[in-house]
């Protein structure tokens, strides 16, 4: 397996691992555990649905804009639109902040961390 294949395996598997917790951010009065589970089966039925695209090619897209490191991923639901809220470290060391629909991937809004 070449080194590239390799490095974007990994990167993928790291990121899926951030994205589970995040989703423990939503707040609805019900008990953590309950709420972390139904939360992860809303985002495994989008995904397989085909409702939301895989973490892997939105941030392979993403860091093929913009090279870097990611240094926080969350997932959101915002008015029932599951956005990725993504925040880069890019190669000449500025911080990119940005929301990208998990639907198809776009980028609706990107700013540079002050």
């Amino acid at each position: 397996m070449s080194r590239f294949v390799l490095k974007w395996l990994l990167v993928a598997c790291f990121l899926v691992a951030l994205a589970a917790p995040a989703l423990a951010d939503w707040d609805d009065g019900d008990d953590d555990d309950d709420r972390y589970s139904r939360d992860q089966d809303i985002v495994w039925n989008a995904r397989k649905s085909g409702e939301i695209l895989p973490l892997e090619v939105i941030l392979g897209s993403i860091l093929q804009r913009y090279p870097g490191e990611v240094l926080e991923l969350e997932l959101d639901d915002d008015d029932g639109q599951l956005i990725y809220e993504i925040e880069i470290l890019t190669r000449r060391g500025i911080v990119l902040e940005m929301e990208v629909d998990a639907r198809t991937g776009r980028i609706l809004e990107i700013e540079e961390d002050d």
